[in-house]
């Protein structure tokens, strides 16, 4: 009988089989995307940019823009704070123009979508500034409405951010408590209830009626996937709730959570969960989740994993590729939403 490879020979293997099909894929224009479907090892057959674009475009401005939010301190004494709602410029091509630059000179228009207002609320607020966490809802005029949880993801010099990266290490420690934590044990519970109490008539039997997303870059990129796995499956007051049904995680942090949510609830929560993971080719978190993915393959379903890479700006620095502007704006041009023709340019110039 011939024996079974040991498991360290098997994972070489792939290491190097990878690699060889990432020479064969190296090469890669920047009007094409490479798409990796749910289960699949290899990459598909390059695709147009536009194809894809389409359904992220909006994903990408809204994990761009939540870097632009900020909490607004209230009065009288104890200082509160709260969401101040963020307000985007008129969706002209103008504004575009002047908005799509590598500098964040503000945030990117966003037609037909609305902020919630007092969310969250003033004791969720000062949870989230004590671990760094930033989160905003959206909601787009369609139908069905689509209510979008955004996540901020690093800033760099942010040593709060950088614990939540780092809890693959911190988490042992006795009372560690980071932004994950947080969006597990209140941001869900919190949008969820508020969820029921604006729209009474989309829980219960109408759960469907609504369709919830979760979108963010980089460590927010791992936030949205926590928030989907950790939802409530109830509202406090026990009304059945739609659970988030997409995730769009650009440049995502490997580090999701799922193993700190109970199995029987991350379970229901990834059941029919499609997650997109996109990202620019190069950029400094794609390294790591190759690493990750030759021990722990992305899932095929519940939930399906599936990553869409671009190669716009074709730079060799894996920390600017690492742009969630550039990924928006560049996004914002191959839906065909708003004509940007030398929006690569201005990017590759900065790289």
């Amino acid at each position: 009988m011939t024996s079974r490879p040991p498991r360290s020979a098997g994972v070489m293997l792939l290491v190097l089989s990878s690699l060889a099909t990432g020479c064969a894929t190296s090469h890669q224009a920047s009007d094409k995307a490479f798409i990796r479907e749910p289960g699949d090892r290899m990459y598909r057959p390059p695709a147009d940019v536009s194809e894809s674009a389409k359904g992220l475009w909006e994903y990408a401005v809204l994990s761009e823009n939540a870097y632009h939010g900020e909490w607004k301190r209230q009065r009288p004494a104890p200082p509160e704070q709260e969401a101040q709602v963020l307000q985007l410029p008129e969706a002209t091509p103008e504004a575009y123009a002047s908005r799509c630059v590598p500098e964040r000179v503000g945030p990117i228009p966003l037609p037909g979508w609305t902020m919630w207002e007092h969310f969250p609320s003033p004791s969720l607020i000062r949870e989230a500034i004590r671990v760094g966490l930033f989160v905003e809802v959206w909601e787009k005029r369609s139908s069905p409405p689509v209510v979008a949880i955004v996540f901020r993801g690093t800033e760099f010099n942010s040593l709060k951010d950088w614990i939540s990266n780092l809890r693959w290490f911190l988490r042992f420690v006795p009372w560690y408590e980071d932004q994950y934590t947080v969006v597990s044990g209140r941001v869900g519970r919190e949008f969820v209830d508020r969820l029921a109490a604006r729209r009474p008539e989309r829980t219960g039997d109408g759960a469907k009626a609504v369709r919830i997303v979760a979108a963010g870059h980089s460590l927010g990129g791992g936030l949205a996937q926590h928030v989907a796995y950790s939802m409530p499956l109830t509202s406090s007051a026990g009304a059945p709730v739609p659970r988030v049904s997409s995730v769009y995680a650009f440049d995502p942090s490997p580090v999701t959570g799922w193993s700190s949510v109970a199995s029987e609830l991350r379970r229901a929560n990834a059941a029919g969960l499609w997650i997109d993971r996109v990202f620019e080719h190069g950029e400094i978190l794609a390294y790591v989740r190759l690493l990750m993915s030759y021990t722990v393959p992305p899932s095929a379903a519940n939930p399906s994993v599936k990553e869409i890479r671009y190669n716009f700006v074709q730079s060799v620095n894996p920390f600017s590729s690492h742009s969630m502007r550039l990924l928006a704006c560049a996004l914002v041009d191959a839906s065909g939403h708003a004509r940007l023709p030398d929006v690569i340019e201005r990017f590759r110039g900065k790289r």
